[in-house]
C-alpha cells in the first residue's frame, strides 16, 4: 500500500482530479458549530527536538511512546524514526534528552513499554526490522539490558499487554507485519476478496512465567498477517481480556478469550476488509462499553470533483482503486456488548479521514465525552518537487449537544499544521489538566501540540494500580459527574507505532467534584464520593492518592 501501484494511484488521483490536498482528502470540511478542539504547535519551547529520517520502507518507523519511566508523575517520551531511539525525560513540563537508555544498534522499527515484574517501573522492548528484540529492565528510572525470553521474531511491529489467564501477572501479545522490501501482501492484487491464507508473519501470545515470557503454542492464534496494531481489552463484558488486531489488506480479527487459556478466532469481515492501521479502544458512544476505531484510507467522490471527461479517463486508469472496498474510509466498530462489533463510521461521522494512521480517542475539550484525532500521511505529486500534504484529522464529539456522533473541525480552526504523520501519542506533559499531542512524522521533526481548547472546563486524571504500584491492566473505572457517567478501562494504550500515557483522563465540564467507582481485575471494588476535580490520582485498593494538581496556569 505504501509503494508501487497504489501509491502512484493516489498521486494520480490527486493530480488528475485537479483537487487540492484538502479537497481530495477531506481536511477542509465545513466548520463545526462550536469548534472547541484547538491546538498550538509548541515544539520549540517543549524541549522535544527529534527529526525522523524516513528510513523505514513505505509506512516508515516513526513512532512515539510514552511512560513515566522514573515514577515521578511526569510522563516521559520515547521517539523512534531518526538516527536512533531517543528517550526524553520530562522535568516538570520541560523535555530533555536522557542517557538513561543505552544505545541500540540496528534499524529499530517499534517499541513497547511493559511493566514485566509489576514493580511500578515500566520496562522496555525495542523491535528491529530484522526481527531482533532488545529488552531493557527499568531499574528505578535507568534501563539495563535484560533477557525476558522473547527470542528472535521475523517482523515485529508492536506489542500489547494484559493478564489474559488471570494469574496476576502481565502477559504479552506481539503482532507482526511484513517487509515491503521482500514482497507485497496477498491482498495487494486482490482488492475485493478476503484473503484466507495471507503471506505476512505470525502473531504470538506470550505467557509471563516468573518474569520470563514463554510463547504459547496455540492453534487459536495462528496464520500469517500484515498486522499494524492491536489492543488487549475485554470486548465481551465477561472480565477477560480479548484481542483486537487491525490487519493491512485483510479483515480485522478478534481473539475472544474463553477463560480456559484458549481463544476463539473471529474474522470480522465486512467493512473491516480494508487497510486497517490503528486499533484505538475507548467508549466512544457513551454506553459504557469499549468500542474500536480503525483508521484507513478514504478516497473522495471523484465524479463530484471533476467534469465527466476527466472522470471517465481517471476511472479507466484507476478502476481497481476507485472501486476497491479497501480504500473507503475509517471504521468505528461499535460494541454490542456480547462480542459483536458493528461498523457505524457513517452514522457517527468519522468515515472520511484521508490516509489515516495512528489514532487517539480522548476528551480533548474536557466537556465529558471523547473526541478523536488521527494522523494522516501525504503523497508526492508526479514530476513535481512539492509534496501534497494532509493534516491530522480532528473529530469533535457532539454527544453533549444531543447528537450521538462527531463533527470534523476545520484545519483553519483546530491549529494543526502540515505533517506527514505516522505515530501519535496523547499525554498531559505539563500537568495543566488537558491532553496534549506528540505527532511522529515520516521525515520531518516531530511536532508537540499544546491543547488550547479546554477553556475553563475541569478534568480528572488517574492511574489504577495494584498492591505493588503497577498499572492494574483490565481495571474498570466509572467517573460520574452530575448526570454524566464515563467508563474507562485501564489498558496498555498501544496503537500503531504509538503508546499513550497510562494516566487516564476524563473531562468533567464545569463540575467541581465527581464520584469514582473502581473494579480491579480480581473483583475488588471501591467507591469514592466527592472527589475534587483537577487532580491527578493514583487509585489503590486502600484509597486515593493525590499525585498532583492539574489546573491550568492560564
Amino acid at each position: 500500500m505504501r509503494t508501487g501501484i497504489l501509491t502512484v494511484a493516489v498521486v494520480l488521483l490527486v493530480v488528475l482530479a485537479g483537487c487540492t490536498a484538502g479537497d481530495a482528502f477531506g481536511t477542509d470540511a465545513p466548520e463545526s458549530e462550536e469548534p472547541r478542539l484547538q491546538f498550538e504547535n509548541v515544539t520549540a519551547s517543549s524541549g522535544l527536538t527529534y527529526e525522523a529520517t524516513g528510513s523505514g520502507v513505505g509506512s516508515g518507523n516513526s513512532g512515539v511512546y510514552t511512560a513515566d519511566v522514573n515514577n515521578d508523575s511526569w510522563t516521559d517520551v520515547l521517539a523512534i524514526g531518526g538516527a536512533g531511539p531517543m528517550l526524553f525525560e520530562n522535568h516538570e513540563g520541560q523535555f530533555a534528552r536522557s542517557d538513561a537508555l543505552p544505545s541500540v544498534e540496528g534499524p529499530v522499527k517499534s517499541a513497547a513499554f511493559v511493566d514485566v515484574e509489576r514493580d511500578g517501573y515500566p520496562d522496555l522492548f525495542l523491535f528491529t526490522r530484522d526481527g531482533a528484540v532488545h529488552a531493557f529492565h527499568n531499574d528505578g528510572g535507568t534501563f539495563e539490558r535484560a533477557d525476558y525470553g522473547l527470542g528472535s521474531l521475523t517482523y515485529p511491529l508492536g506489542a500489547t499487554a494484559a493478564d489474559y489467564d488471570g494469574d496476576g501477572d502481565t502477559d504479552l501479545f506481539v503482532y507482526q507485519s511484513g517487509s515491503w522490501r521482500d514482497r507485497k501482501p496477498a491482498g495487494y492484487f486482490n482488492l475485493e476478496t478476503t484473503i484466507d491464507s495471507d503471506n505476512g508473519n505470525p502473531n504470538y501470545l506470550y505467557e509471563n512465567v516468573g518474569g520470563e515470557f514463554r510463547r504459547v503454542d496455540s492453534d487459536d492464534i495462528s496464520g500469517d498477517h500484515w498486522s499494524l496494531a492491536a489492543s488487549f481489552v475485554d470486548l465481551t463484558g465477561d472480565g477477560r481480556p480479548d484481542i483486537h488486531v487491525a490487519n493491512d489488506y485483510n479483515n480485522d480479527t478478534v481473539y475472544v478469550n474463553r477463560g480456559d487459556g484458549t481463544f476463539e478466532q473471529r474474522s470480522l469481515g465486512g467493512a473491516t476488509a480494508r487497510n486497517g492501521m490503528s486499533s484505538e479502544v475507548a467508549d466512544m458512544t457513551g454506553d459504557g462499553r469499549p468500542d474500536v476505531f480503525v483508521s484507513n484510507i478514504w478516497f473522495p467522490d471523484l465524479q463530484a470533483n471533476m467534469d465527466e471527461e476527466r472522470y471517465d479517463r481517471l476511472k479507466r486508469l484507476l478502476e481497481f482503486v476507485i472501486h476497491s472496498s479497501r480504500t473507503k474510509g475509517n471504521t468505528l466498530l461499535v460494541n454490542g456488548g456480547d462480542g459483536t462489533l458493528t461498523d457505524r463510521a457513517d452514522d457517527f461521522g468519522v468515515r472520511h479521514g484521508g490516509w489515516g494512521w495512528a489514532a487517539s480517542a480522548t476528551d480533548f475539550d474536557n466537556d465529558g465525552d471523547r473526541d478523536l484525532v488521527h494522523t494522516t500521511q501525504h503523497v508526492i505529486r508526479v514530476n513535481q518537487s512539492d509534496p501534497v500534504y494532509t493534516y491530522p484529522m480532528v473529530f469533535q464529539s457532539t454527544r453533549g449537544s444531543g447528537d450521538p456522533g462527531f463533527t470534523r473541525v476545520n484545519k483553519t480552526q483546530n491549529g494543526m499544521e502540515e505533517t506527514d504523520g505516522r505515530g501519535l501519542a496523547t499525554l498531559d506533559y505539563d500537568h495543566d489538566g488537558a491532553q496534549e499531542l506528540v505527532v511522529a512524522t515520516y521525515d520531518d521533526p516531530f511536532v508537540v501540540y499544546d491543547n488550547a481548547g479546554t477553556a475553563e472546563r475541569n478534568s480528572l486524571q488517574f492511574r489504577t494500580v495494584d498492591e505493588n504500584g503497577a498499572t492494574a491492566l483490565g481495571a474498570v473505572v466509572t467517573v460520574t459527574a452530575g448526570d454524566s457517567a464515563q467508563t474507562v478501562v485501564q489498558t496498555a494504550n498501544v496503537d500503531y507505532l504509538s503508546q499513550d500515557s497510562r494516566v487516564e483522563h476524563v473531562g468533567l465540564g464545569h463540575h467541581e467534584t465527581a464520584t469514582v467507582r473502581v473494579r480491579w481485575p480480581d473483583g475488588t471494588e471501591r467507591r469514592f464520593e466527592g472527589v475534587a476535580a483537577n487532580q491527578r490520582l493514583r487509585l489503590t485498593k486502600s484509597g486515593l492518592v493525590v499525585v498532583a494538581r492539574t489546573e491550568s496556569d492560564e
